[in-house]
């Protein structure tokens, strides 16, 4: 479900590019692999966004990053709200996607950047599932949004500046407060912040 979700969110970032989704659907023997594109980035959107604040740096003290590590080449956005600032966030980049792994107590909270894309036909039920999805729009950034409830948690996903991001929260407990109302996944989307590069 959360490659899906994630082809929906770079639907929803990349108007008039409908047919482009970051992930690849998985291919049965003897099929053809789907056609990869790289989506392109709106740099000019980053900087003009942090330059207007409706989009802060990224401070997390607690960061643990390869310094060897590749810089993606999308803008790496990850939660700056206060109970993430003081949780050790490990980031694992690669050139064109990054993970972000952080606990908090019993709650795990994964991000996900991408701007890998698969070309599918018009025809593909991988459509259909991500156009029928409902979706609402975060307030600070002003981009749609879907939210799937998923066993122990949620997934939230958007698309911003061309590229797709995955903000998904896991509870230890599944009856925990965080994961049964969307409150706190939400309020993590309002506060991604921007980590890193703003230009390419």
């Amino acid at each position: 479900m959360r490659y899906a979700t994630l082809g929906l969110a770079l639907a929803l970032a990349a108007t008039g590019l409908a047919l482009a989704q970051p992930i690849p659907a998985p291919t049965t023997a003897g099929a053809p692999a789907a056609e990869r594109k790289l989506m392109p980035i709106n740099w000019a959107e980053v900087r003009e966004a942090v330059r207007s604040q409706r989009l802060v740096r990224a401070k997390l003290p607690k960061l643990s990053f390869a310094a060897d590590a590749l810089q993606p080449s999308l803008p790496m956005l990850l939660p700056v709200e206060q109970r993430i600032v003081a949780a050790a966030v490990s980031v694992f980049p690669q050139q064109d996607s990054y993970s972000a792994s952080m606990r908090m107590g019993d709650v795990t909270v994964e991000v996900h950047g991408e701007r890998r894309a698969a070309v599918l036909n018009a025809n593909d039920p991988m459509l259909r599932l991500m156009t029928s999805k409902n979706t609402a729009r975060l307030t600070a950034a002003n981009v749609a949004f879907a939210l799937d409830k998923t066993e122990g948690g949620f997934d939230l996903t958007f698309g911003r500046f061309g590229a797709a991001y995955l903000v998904s929260i896991e509870c230890r407990n599944p009856e925990e407060e965080r994961c049964v109302k969307p409150d706190f996944i939400r309020a993590l989307a309002e506060s991604m912040g921007l980590f890193g590069k703003d230009a390419p």
